[in-house]
């Protein structure tokens, strides 16, 4: 059989703050899997083990599929009631030994989510123990959609919009009562008239751009930080946390730049300065930070490329998304050398392929890595370093940002 390779979806709720994770596994081959007991044991192992559920999702909910036997079998109880979902997937009948099971992990302090739910009469006792129904956007059309969630919404019930690719769509569900949402929507500009951006995210947008640029004198950039009296804090606040664990405290941009190189100081204000949109769903700084830091490793195994380039574009794949305007247009804004600009743009050289590479194992596309010709293996190995790096680094900007307030 096949190896089967774990991957983490977004789920957001009605305030954009990321809610949770499903933990998603697909076999190495891109096909499908037969062995539905074994590919939930593979996650389960890789959570728990191989990666780390703390890796994997923070402190956040992890919603991990659950088959009829794995279910019943209680293998479940190897992962924590209070920080996982068990979601009951679709082909899972409510016969009487599956509600009994749920019965006992409910009774065990688990949460229960019933996946691409179609309502019938036969799923009522299911119906009854569950906490969270996920309905597949792609699965009915958009009358369909409103009738279901009529039919099973009931106080304490949080209703779960999966496959949301668009802002349209997320609307159109938030105005229904969805609670959650899944997919990638947030990664896709909202579709407004504004024709330029307004000054002061101009400003902002411009300094990430020109701090991430190797060229600038690193004086230049000490002297640009410590202009703004926000940014210096949160940076200094940043390198003297538990991600960098400096020896002794850092108390100057200029002693942070000695001690962590220069490097380090810009990439720290890089991730501030893209947190700085408060507008925006924080799974989105997420997701930026998590391509930048993969694309940074990736160059690392890679003979004459440079890391703080690859960081750069992976960083900045999102712009359209953070400034709502198409990518080419909010380009045109900031001075990017050609090579970078068409990294984002077209995924062009080391650096596009990069970004291509992660962008694929966000949607699991093994047809688009095989394309790439690259080692799959490093790139999942690389990837799961990303995750890692981008959970401790989210969990400590909060921290920064909560002292800040």
């Amino acid at each position: 059989m096949a190896p089967v390779l774990i991957a983490r979806q977004p789920i957001i709720d009605r305030r954009r703050n990321t809610f949770g994770y499903e933990l998603l596994h697909r076999s190495v081959d891109g096909g499908q899997i037969v062995d539905g007991d074994a590919a939930s044991a593979t996650v389960v192992s890789n959570a728990l083990l191989e990666i780390g559920l703390n890796h994997l999702v923070g402190t956040r909910r992890a919603f991990v599929n659950m088959t009829r036997n794995f279910l019943v079998d209680g293998h479940y109880q190897v992962l924590p009631a209070e920080q996982v979902v068990l979601e009951v997937l679709e082909d899972v009948e409510p016969d009487s030994d599956v509600i009994w099971a749920l019965r006992q992990a409910r009774e065990a302090g688990y949460e229960i989510a019933l996946d691409d739910f179609i309502y019938a009469e036969r799923f009522d006792s299911m119906l009854a123990l569950a906490d969270y129904v996920k309905i597949d956007l792609r699965a009915m059309d958009a009358d369909r959609i409103s009738g279901q969630v009529d039919l099973v919404r009931r106080p304490g019930l949080r209703l779960l919009a999966e496959k949301v690719e668009t802002v349209e769509e997320y609307q159109r569900c938030f105005d229904l009562g969805f609670d959650l949402f899944q997919g990638f929507y947030f990664c896709t500009p909202t579709t407004i008239r504004r024709k330029e951006l307004p000054a002061n995210q101009l400003v902002l947008l411009q300094l990430l751009v020109r701090l991430q640029d190797e060229s600038v004198r690193i004086q230049e950039v000490v002297l640009t930080i410590e202009k703004d009296v926000s940014l210096c804090y949160m940076l200094l606040r940043m390198v003297n946390s538990a991600l960098y664990a400096p020896v002794r405290e850092i108390e100057s941009v200029q002693q942070a730049v000695v001690m962590l190189g220069s490097q380090t100081v810009r990439r720290c204000v890089g991730i501030l300065l893209m947190s700085s949109n408060r507008l925006k769903p924080e799974e989105l700084m997420v997701t930026a930070i998590l391509r930048a830091r993969f694309c940074e490793l990736l160059a690392a195994d890679l003979p004459g490329q440079e890391a703080q380039k690859y960081f750069t574009v992976g960083l900045l794949s999102v712009l359209d998304a953070l400034t709502d305007m198409p990518m080419r247009e909010v380009l045109k804004t900031v001075p990017l050398t050609a090579a970078v600009r068409a990294a984002i743009l077209d995924h062009e050289g080391g650096p596009g392929q990069a970004l291509r590479a992660v962008m694929a194992c966000e949607q699991m596309d093994f047809d688009a890595l095989r394309a790439l010709e690259i080692d799959e293996s490093n790139v999942w190995k690389t990837y799961f370093e990303a995750v890692k790096w981008a959970t401790r680094t989210q969990k400590e900007l909060t921290e920064v940002q909560a002292e800040r307030v």
